[in-house]
């Protein structure tokens, strides 16, 4: 995940910040069309643009944007040029703001999102604003995700965000703004304007175009990178990393024998906020003679007590099985054809694949008697959703989510 951060410099910028001068009277017009030539890849690109001006919250919620906490401004000095939109102060932890595009139609493989941004006061002490760009697709998964962070010292000049997500399918997804806030400066709100969304048009399909569902993926403010699990002399070194971690408390470490029933091995806790990349780790000491499988997983605990849960993690411990069994599934979200990379020492043997539903119902069963290191599945025919991906040879289990799209 790119960052830009107010408090400092960071070598990790993955956007353009423009000051504006705030006494500019510019045409809002003028500014998009500078901005449609900045990050139209051809000629014939289509962009999806809005201004505001001729916009009310009644007329934007009735053309399918998703508007929690958000009103109109055509204060001067608050608002960047004719009407503009601005939040509620998002001070209190754990409470935030999503702003949901229409669904939008993708014609290209990369997308620039820009948009025109100020905060209504400066901000000082400790207090910070954030705003997270995302790209979701219409089951709520977060593809991509781009992050401002605005702390002491942050005036309330007109500011412009200009960043490119790569690597994307053509196909629909909404632009998700969360904005959240931590302590001081209660009354400083953020006022948007100016928005534009490039190789993307409004899509028309009718009464489906106001299907909404809510990002699933960004449930807690915690981005998990990796997490694994090596045995090594009766010791089991769980590490992971996170990507950002804001208004999170701790990790819970849960352990299993049977897959299905856990109980709390240990706790760390974080860091406190951060948008670095933070490294962890937790080492599980374990009765060298018991023998079978034992299951770890994370609990993401944040300040107000909401939680999520990792992927799964197996170690068997055994004479002549002490390692970690895992396997790695790309694209996903997936489309048509699921990737699988399974260990070395399965290949050219027998292996059995399992696609679960959400109901634990088996969805899709293969067996292949000679396989390579990495093996294809058709998952076309699925409907989209939530899977779970088991993967078995000699005894051996490793399993995988996935999100057919």
């Amino acid at each position: 995940m790119g960052f830009h951060s107010d408090l400092g410099t960071s070598s990790k910028r993955t956007r353009t910040t423009l000051i504006l001068n705030p006494q500019m009277k510019t045409m809002k017009k003028f500014l998009l069309s500078i901005a449609a030539i900045f990050v139209m890849a051809t000629v014939k690109a289509q962009n999806f643009t809005e201004n505001f001006d001729a916009a009310t919250i009644s007329s934007l919620i009735n053309h399918c944007w998703v508007l929690d906490g958000v009103s109109t401004t055509t204060q001067n000095g608050e608002a960047i040029s004719g009407t503009s939109i601005y939040t509620a102060p998002p001070t209190n932890p754990g409470v935030k703001i999503d702003l949901y595009t229409p669904i939008l139609n993708f014609t290209s493989t990369s997308t620039t999102i820009t948009f025109d941004y100020r905060l209504t006061q400066p901000l000082i002490g400790n207090a910070t604003r954030s705003i997270q760009v995302s790209l979701v697709n219409l089951y709520g998964v977060v593809i991509k995700s781009d992050t401002i962070i605005m702390g002491d010292g942050t005036n309330t000049a007109v500011k412009q965000y200009l960043h490119t997500f790569s690597s994307i399918n053509t196909v629909s997804y909404r632009i998700v703004l969360r904005v959240w806030g931590t302590q001081g400066n209660g009354n400083v709100r953020l006022v948007l304007d100016n928005y534009l969304v490039s190789n993307a048009t409004l899509s028309n399909n009718g009464p489906d175009s106001c299907n909404f569902v809510p990002i699933a993926e960004l449930l807690l403010p915690v981005q998990l990178k990796y997490f694994t699990a090596q045995l090594y002399n009766n010791k089991v070194n769980l590490k992971w990393v996170t990507a950002t971690g804001i208004n999170t408390s701790h990790f819970v470490i849960e352990k299993s024998f049977d897959g299905r029933d856990f109980s709390d091995a240990g706790v760390v806790f974080t860091f406190g906020n951060t948008m670095e990349e933070m490294n962890y780790n937790f080492i599980d000491n374990i009765n060298g003679s018991q023998a079978g499988v034992i299951y770890y997983r994370l609990r993401s605990v944040d300040a107000d007590g909401k939680f999520d849960y990792s992927a799964t993690r197996i170690i068997r411990v055994g004479k002549q099985t002490e390692q970690t069994i895992t396997i790695l599934t790309y694209p996903n979200p997936v489309s048509n054809e699921l990737r699988i990379t399974l260990p070395d020492n399965w290949q050219n043997k027998k292996v059995t694949f399992e696609i679960f539903n959400a109901n634990g119902q088996v969805s899709k069963r293969i067996e292949n008697a000679n396989i390579g290191q990495t093996e294809t599945l058709n998952v076309s025919n699925l409907a989209p959703g939530f899977y779970n991906v088991r993967v078995s040879c000699d005894g051996q289990t490793a399993q995988q989510k996935i999100v057919k799209q």
